[in-house]
């Protein structure tokens, strides 16, 4: 009863696992070729080992006979030969083929095609290379020129042509990147003349500006430095006494038509204003002074002659002192054979005693 009893508790469980199994069965059943297989793998397997540590025990020179007795076997002729090519080894020689190729070389007329190819790229490199410097150059002129509108040229330009070469300097921008932008080297060439054309007059008239006080005050200390020399010699200097008169007067008119062209230009040049050309140029004032110093110089700066009254005095007294000379020297020479007898006596002497 109490067998039963545990049974029937345990009877639930096992038809979980029995139910549980069968289901596993139906989604996949066993192959019987698969274990027949694996069977016959491991058989195989065994087989191998056992062979293996039978070929281990016995030696190939060792053999069993019939009675359990271990013997040598004598290996045949076939077997040393094989034994002994394996132990030798086989070489073989191959010829090894050399193939000799020359380097390909140009031919004449290719060479010179790629030559002339060549220098037709250098000389499209030099072109190239003018074209932008000619529009670079029109690009720095356009601003160069614009900012010196507003600095160093402003005081040299009304406010109308302000306005106007402004405007032309605009223009010219807006047209190298538009238009301007890839044109032939002329064509830039061009469009930088057209504007120095409007920009060098207004440069001109600051150079000379700039330059102008200079070149006034190197003429005029030229002009004080012969006049100081024209006085020097109404005042009977020594050092001008040499001077011819009439070329003296030559000089004096010169310099004082000098003075007078001098204070005139500088007269009017001071009526203008810095807008307006000037009354006399640099180059002028240059050339003025220039030609003071050709015309005055070679006049007042003429060396004296030479003196030659003290040289002939100092001749002649040399002259008359001569005779003189020889007459006291023929006086005062001692008489050097009287004073020699005397010393071969006095020896003599000495030598008797």
């Amino acid at each position: 009863h109490i067998i039963f009893s545990k049974l029937m508790r345990i009877q639930p469980l096992i038809f979980k696992v029995l139910h549980l199994r069968i289901m596993d069965y139906r989604r996949e059943p066993p192959r019987l070729a698969d274990y027949v297989f694996s069977l016959q793998d491991k058989m195989q397997v065994d087989q191998e080992g056992a062979h293996q540590k039978c070929h281990a025990e016995h030696t190939p020179e060792e053999e069993i006979d019939h009675t359990g007795a271990k013997t040598k076997s004598v290996p045949s002729d076939k077997q040393e030969r094989l034994n002994q090519s394996i132990k030798k080894g086989k070489v073989k020689s191959i010829d090894l083929p050399i193939q000799s190729s020359l380097c390909r070389q140009l031919g004449q007329d290719l060479l010179n095609s790629y030559i002339e190819n060549e220098g037709k790229m250098i000389m499209q490199d030099k072109l190239e290379k003018e074209r932008n410097d000619a529009k670079n150059a029109v690009e720095e002129y356009v601003y160069d020129f614009r900012d010196k509108l507003g600095t160093v040229y402003e005081k040299f330009i009304t406010p109308e042509d302000l306005g106007k070469l402004s405007a032309v300097l605009e223009d010219t921008e807006n047209w190298l990147y538009e238009e301007g932008e890839d044109q032939p080297k002329q064509v830039y060439v061009d469009k930088l003349q057209e504007l120095k054309k409007y920009g060098q007059p207004i440069q001109m008239k600051y150079m000379e500006h700039e330059e102008r006080p200079k070149a006034l005050n190197d003429l005029g200390k030229k002009i004080q430095l012969v006049m100081k020399v024209i006085e020097a010699y109404r005042n009977k200097d020594e050092r001008y006494d040499h001077l011819d008169p009439a070329e003296m007067e030559k000089v004096e008119k010169y310099i004082s038509d000098a003075m007078s062209w001098l204070n005139s230009k500088m007269n009017a040049q001071n009526k203008l204003s810095l807008t307006q050309d000037p009354v006399v140029k640099v180059s002028e004032i240059v050339a003025k002074s220039k030609e003071l110093d050709n015309f005055c110089n070679p006049i007042i700066y003429k060396p004296k002659p030479k003196v030659e009254v003290a040289e002939d005095k100092a001749k002649a007294n040399s002259e008359h002192n001569g005779p003189m000379d020889r007459q006291s020297g023929t006086e005062t020479k001692p008489d050097t054979t009287k004073d020699n007898s005397q010393h071969a006596k006095s020896s003599g002497e000495m030598e008797v005693d």
